[in-house]
């Protein structure tokens, strides 16, 4: 009945504000002196409440620039956290273009099973691989999923992230779902640490409750690196006619285009001969298209054709055996005037 529901719901859930709450005091910007944008992430944003909590918190104790980027599948959602967010994209998370400059992900993904796989893990695996990572370079990720799923996502967690820690929610929220929050640095670790990583979370996914301690219980400082640069592509995957109305009025293509097909096109720009043309030149630069066209009474166009010549292949005996035909162009000056048509090769 619980997946039922899920699936009924999209498998949204948003994280309780207060579980929330009690991450907030415990996020610090990396003291930098020259970075000074934080870029943070919610691929599944819904209306945008968590990361604009987070991104609040972050601001207030820091004089670094907090921008907020969310992507939310669901239409309704995603026109709510418009008015939330700096930028909003209605789209499925694994269509985002985007660049890997995010200093934080806050990661609820949807609760649920797809192709005998757990949506969670479809999640933090594309988002942190090679083609579609999001993270800077300690970047920090907070992974919201149910406990039993750490098993699940264990590989992945300790092969990608460093000095990974598991708090779960509170009593008050718990019992409902089950969740945890797993946080990590986004940093290949050593082989010894990715063994023990990889244990610690599966032992994790199995064990009492009571064992896991709860958000109200961190005792530690979650760093966020800040970056020297702003995200410059954040787009979604499908054809906007919005954003490529924007493209184009920087862009140079338009310009090259309308180019191409003008009438301007077909008539080619030449610098003036440092001498007089020879009609061997004339008839060359006629034939090739460079000078021509409607010249008062009478229309001169440059034309070319292609020929076979033929010649016959003799043996050592002077025999003949065959023939080599050879394929060339040739070009042509065709003038079209009222007594008729004169081509001039």
């Amino acid at each position: 009945m619980a997946r039922i529901a899920s699936q009924s719901k999209g498998g949204y859930y948003p994280t309780p504000m207060e579980e929330i709450e009690l991450i907030l005091p415990h996020l610090k910007i990396q003291n930098t002196e020259e970075a000074r944008i934080v870029n943070v992430y919610d691929p599944c944003c819904g209306e945008g409440e968590a990361l604009k909590l987070m991104s609040q918190a972050i601001q207030n104790e820091s004089e670094a620039e907090v921008v907020t980027y969310g992507v939310e599948l669901e239409k309704g959602r995603a026109e709510v956290a418009t008015n939330t967010l700096d930028h909003v994209l209605c789209e499925g998370y694994e269509l985002v273009r985007t660049q890997n400059k995010f200093g934080a992900m806050w990661l609820n993904p949807p609760y649920d099973i797809l192709f005998k796989e757990r949506t969670e893990l479809r999640f933090l695996r594309t988002l942190t691989s090679k083609s579609k990572n999001v993270l800077q370079q300690n970047g920090l990720l907070m992974f919201c999923i149910p406990q039993y799923v750490l098993k699940n996502c264990a590989m992945i967690l300790s092969s990608r992230f460093r000095d990974v820690k598991v708090y779960r929610f509170t009593d008050a929220n718990y019992p409902v779902y089950k969740q945890v929050v797993v946080f990590g640095r986004f940093l290949k670790p050593n082989a010894k640490e990715k063994k023990e990583t990889n244990a610690m979370l599966k032992e994790l996914a199995q064990v009492d409750p009571k064992e896991i301690p709860t958000l109200e219980e961190i005792n530690e400082v979650f760093t966020i690196p800040a970056n020297e640069e702003s995200i410059e592509i954040f787009r979604a995957g499908t054809l906007n006619i919005e954003e490529l109305v924007k493209d184009l009025e920087f862009s140079p293509v338009l310009d090259e285009f309308n180019k191409q097909v003008s009438s301007k096109k077909s008539r080619a720009i030449m610098k003036r001969p440092i001498l007089p043309l020879k009609s061997t030149h004339a008839g060359v630069a006629v034939a090739s298209g460079a000078i021509g066209g409607n010249l008062g009474n009478h229309i001169v166009t440059g034309v070319t054709k292609p020929k076979t010549s033929t010649q016959p292949m003799f043996d050592d005996s002077g025999k003949q055996y065959g023939e080599k035909r050879t394929m060339y162009y040739t070009s042509a000056v065709r003038v079209f005037t009222p007594a008729g048509i004169h081509e001039l090769n």
